[in-house]
């Protein structure tokens, strides 16, 4: 390899390294983790605390990613004689590298508006555990669902769970399609 290839080499790289990170992991959390847990485990708390616990170490990976997506994906266009600018709609290439652009961006959204979900539902599960042992072990049976109030500025685990998952298959579709458009501006670069 020539010694000036080595730079677009490792940022090319480093870019695919990043979108196997984030998209892999959203595909095998979607397509393995879940279904097998929900099997081994049933419906319930279990799932919800297992899915927290990948949640809670996956997401600093996934920001990780984003983050560097962002820097590599520039640092690529800068090098490619195809690149016409960001969201520029002139040609067949250009197009399509708006779209994946849009779907990123809005992927993104999407991973982070999750994580927050994520993350306050994680913090009210300490509430809940408090909430059962102060009341006694009746309260235990009945479920944590049942132990916390729900309303707007508490929704149920069970729909904060339904919800989050509802966003994880809206990314998986938009990562297959951001997956489309990089092989759609590959074929035409």
């Amino acid at each position: 390899m020539p010694a000036g290839d080595a730079v677009p080499t490792l940022i090319i790289f480093l870019h695919d390294l990043f979108t196997v990170v984030w998209v892999g992991g959203m595909l095998t959390l979607a397509l393995v983790v879940l279904p097998v847990a929900r099997t081994a485990l049933g419906p319930g708390p279990q799932v919800q605390r297992l899915m927290g616990a990948i949640h809670a170490r996956l997401r600093w990976f996934v920001y990780a990613s984003i983050a560097g997506l962002a820097v590599t994906g520039v640092m690529l266009a800068q090098r490619s004689d195809a690149f016409g600018g960001f969201f520029a709609w002139g040609d067949g290439y250009g197009a399509a590298l708006s779209l994946k652009h849009v779907a990123v961006i809005l992927m993104a959204v999407v991973a982070l508006t999750r994580s927050a979900l994520m993350s306050r539902q994680a913090a009210a599960g300490p509430v809940q555990s408090r909430a059962a042992t102060a009341t006694g072990p009746s309260s235990l049976a009945a479920g944590p669902a049942q132990s916390r109030p729900a309303g707007p500025g508490h929704p149920s685990p069970s729909r904060s769970a339904g919800v989050g998952m509802a966003l994880l298959g809206v990314n998986v579709v938009l990562a297959l399609g951001v997956l489309v458009l990089s092989a759609c501006t590959a074929a035409a670069a």
